[in-house]
């Protein structure tokens, strides 16, 4: 993950993996295989984890509903979720013409988290259009994604405020309906 998060998917080479693991090459490739297989397994990780995330904070949520606990999770979870997941997922996403077999292990795993957040949406707005509720769930989700993507270009930290702000702005437009 740290090397496809500094280099990309294609710039993760063997060399560098194995540096970043102080191993030699040849040991690397003998327990991770050829690099198809590398990335292949990396992206089931990830789609994996996302979706074990994912269910989490539906857990984690269940005591605690709201938009506001969905937001606060997500923009305020310092350090408790590992941004690399969403960097390495949209590295990912980016090398789906490449590596076809991920296309679908990671479309379901947004798929998850998009349906956790528009259920959690859903349960604190019943009286909201439906179809309100679901936008509202993805410009959060997307929002978070973001906010995680520019971590590599060491962005001000406005631009999370911003992003944070902007979820709860989204928020308030389920609660200005009737």
């Amino acid at each position: 993950m740290t090397c496809v998060v500094s280099y990309g998917v294609e710039g993760a080479t063997l060399e560098h993996i194995a540096a970043a693991a102080g191993l030699k090459r040849p040991l690397i490739r003998h327990h991770l295989g050829n690099r198809k297989a590398m990335v292949l397994a990396l992206g089931n990780h990830i789609a994996e984890t996302l979706t074990t995330q994912s269910e989490a904070l539906r857990l984690a949520l269940a005591d605690h509903p709201g938009v506001r606990s969905l937001i606060e999770a997500l923009f305020n979870s310092e350090g408790e979720l590992d941004p690399r997941i969403n960097i390495c997922y949209q590295s990912l996403v980016n090398s789906v013409e490449i590596y076809p077999e991920l296309r679908q292990p990671l479309l379901d795993s947004m798929d998850v988290f998009y349906k956790v957040a528009m259920d959690i949406v859903f349960a604190s707005h019943p009286k909201a259009d439906r179809q309100a509720c679901e936008i509202v769930a993805h410009g959060i989700v997307n929002l978070y994604i973001t906010t995680d993507a520019f971590i590599p270009l060491k962005p001000p930290k406005t631009w999370a405020y911003s992003s944070y702000f902007a979820a709860l702005k989204l928020a308030e437009t389920l609660e200005s309906k009737p």
